[in-house]
């Protein structure tokens, strides 16, 4: 049974970042001279995209303490944010086509569906901790998800050959978080990733992105 703690990874894929395509050039390859953006312009071009959607597969591999069988789920992921209207809307659904979790919020106003009980709350950061025990930094995943930095403290690492994000490192709320970056394809002008592997004490999620949309 799906558990309610995929909620997580709703957010994530602040993934939770949205194109059209799929993953084709590592991170490593070197994108056409004619769309190369350096770091501080592509963080520049993206900090300006308003409207973005993603469709792709995510899994939660959550390690257990004694050496026992990690906790493993996995799910269809769909997520798209406007933040010119403030609003938001995320999907997972099982390989089976049942939806286990859909999101959607005008706002500070946020309605959540999960194991067919439905929640409404103002502060859905607080809701997702009491359903399932994680924080999830929603606001900061939005930023990250498309390689850029969502507080001062966040570490940027560029490929020196690509000047694309390889990972990202952030102690948000006193929380150690990481998330590495590859397969890079270009959308609107913009190389995005669309593989993630985030981390965050003893949890793993693995995003595979099969469809980015942006408005840049």
């Amino acid at each position: 049974m799906f558990k309610p703690y995929i909620l997580l990874l709703s957010l994530f894929l602040a993934l939770t970042t949205l194109l059209s395509g799929c993953a084709t050039s590592p991170v490593n390859s070197s994108p056409s001279q004619k769309n190369r953006l350096t770091g501080e312009l592509r963080a520049t071009t993206l900090l300006k995209n308003k409207r973005w959607k993603l469709q792709g597969k995510i899994a939660f591999i959550q390690k257990t303490a004694n050496k026992k069988k990690d906790k493993r789920e996995s799910a269809t992921i769909s997520w798209q944010v406007n933040h010119e209207q403030n609003t938001q809307e995320l999907n997972l659904t099982s390989y089976l086509g049942i939806n286990v979790l859909h999101l959607k919020s005008k706002d500070t106003h946020h309605q959540l569906k999960v194991d067919g009980k439905e929640y409404h709350t103002r502060d859905l950061s607080l809701l997702i901790y009491n359903l399932t025990g994680l924080t999830l930094p929603i606001e900061a995943l939005s930023f990250w998800l498309k390689g850029i930095a969502y507080q001062a403290n966040d570490k940027i690492e560029l490929s020196p050959a690509t000047q694309l994000p390889v990972s990202l490192t952030s102690a948000y709320n006193n929380t150690f978080w990481k998330i590495n970056y590859s397969h890079y394809q270009n959308f609107n002008g913009v190389n995005m990733a669309t593989k993630f592997i985030i981390k965050k004490n003893g949890l793993i999620i693995k995003v595979a992105v099969n469809k980015w949309s942006l408005a840049v």
